[in-house]
């Protein structure tokens, strides 16, 4: 009989118990750690319960200690605990391995200790499962997906009822769908901390999360949805690891699909996640990316595996820290809008930027802006998709256009990708 302790009674927890009492595993919950326990006795059911963490801790006759509270410290202190003592544990906290995955991982491997963290990512998309197993020992060339719902959540509706994002986002949060402070999901942090750990997985080497280069969805407009739907593209928050010539780039932000995208139909709060694999080819993960019973399932899904022996696990080994290449080589076309002045040779001038950094204009569309606060008759919208170009000299063009006198607002670039085959 494997006994559990279960840390944090909170939606994802509560889902584990109730999960766990339909189904007929070896599994006894010894026990659980939450403050507000006396509030939880109809989930409890007589299960052991305290609001004292060294209780559990001190136990030696828990197996595995699941870790779901969130948060940094205190988690911190519960998993590495329970490592140093040799034990098992299985955590849902991305921003906890993102921080300090490689302490703990490090710490595993000398202790002979396993670490599950399917649920920390994507919900119950079973990426770190088949990384450790279906596609152990291949290399893994490239990964792309979309990894927090609530930015694509936010982005589908803007297209679907072309409303402005600062409403669409009270809107979620009514649903309870984006956080009250929501800055960790628009910014692009929460999908950056996953992406750090998959990249770290994939490289097999691990990659700190303050090294990929992030942006988030607050600069992205309705001006930018519907141009981008007018040309045959939809926008996505997408996360990317690559490795080709001998270079590897980790990059977090919004970016342009086409209809032949694998991400084109991911709407809403589904999460994505694409494998290109060296010998098995391609492989694509879709599901929830969040809610209890999603998240509930990938932490029961570490618990089924803790009851078979021998399995591998990504702390079996030491780590050592990667760096990423400079996501400045990455190459793409690329979507420009600027807020310009309505007025003779400012096409010119911005052409003359982009050709100074050897970068070809594809299109060029002028527009009086959706957003009827700037529709003064004196300004317009210059949409400029390039061919191909490398990325750190769209990035000096774009700082060139800022500094114009006829540009109102700094421009709004958004990378767009194909898919190769």
């Amino acid at each position: 009989m494997l006994k559990i302790a279960i840390y944090g009674l909170g939606t994802v927890g509560q889902g584990v118990i109730k999960i766990l009492r339909t189904m007929d595993l070896e599994v006894e919950i010894a026990a659980v750690f939450d403050r507000s326990r006396q509030k939880k006795q109809a989930i409890l059911q007589g299960i052991f319960a305290t609001d004292n963490v060294e209780t559990v801790l001190k136990r030696d006759d828990i197996d595995l200690h699941i870790e779901l509270l969130g948060g940094i410290e205190l988690p911190l202190y519960i998993v590495r605990s329970a490592i140093d003592k040799g034990k098992n544990v299985i955590t849902a906290n991305k921003a906890l391995l993102a921080e300090h995955g490689y302490t703990l991982f490090n710490l595993a491997s000398r202790t002979n200790s396993k670490i599950g963290f399917e649920a920390s990512i994507a919900g119950a998309i079973p990426v770190i499962r088949n990384l450790e197993t279906v596609f152990r020992g291949q290399k893994i060339t490239r990964l792309e997906g979309i990894l927090n719902g609530t930015t694509n959540y936010i982005l589908t509706r803007m297209r679907q009822e072309s409303k402005p994002y600062t409403e669409i986002l009270s809107d979620a949060q009514n649903l309870g769908l984006a956080e009250a402070d929501p800055t960790l999901d628009v910014s692009g942090m929460d999908a950056t901390h996953k992406l750090a750990i998959l990249s770290s997985l994939i490289l097999n080497e691990w990659i700190d999360y303050r090294r990929i280069q992030t942006r988030g969805i607050e600069q992205i407009e309705l001006n930018d949805i519907l141009y981008a739907q007018k040309m045959g593209y939809r926008i996505r928050l997408v996360g990317q690891c690559e490795v080709r010539d001998g270079l590897k780039h980790v990059i977090l932000e919004p970016m342009m699909i086409s209809s032949r995208h694998f991400l084109w139909d991911i709407e809403m709060e589904n999460n994505a996640v694409s494998l290109e694999t060296e010998f098995a080819g391609p492989h694509l993960f879709v599901g929830k990316g969040a809610g209890q019973n999603p998240t509930a399932w990938s932490v029961i899904s570490d618990i089924q595996r803790q009851l078979t022996p021998n399995l591998p696990n990504f702390a079996e080994k030491p780590w050592q820290y990667g760096i990423p290449d400079d996501a400045g080589n990455i190459q793409s076309p690329f979507y420009v809008r600027a807020l310009v002045k309505d007025e003779p040779g400012v096409l010119a001038k911005i052409a003359g930027i982009f050709a100074r950094h050897k970068i070809s204009i594809a299109t060029v569309h002028q527009d009086n802006p959706h957003n009827a606060s700037q529709s003064d008759g004196k300004t317009a919208d210059l949409i400029i998709v390039t061919h191909t170009a490398k990325r750190s000299e769209l990035l000096k063009s774009v700082e060139e256009i800022t500094s114009l006198d006829e540009v109102s607002a700094p421009p709004v670039f958004i990378s767009v990708i194909e898919p190769e085959n």
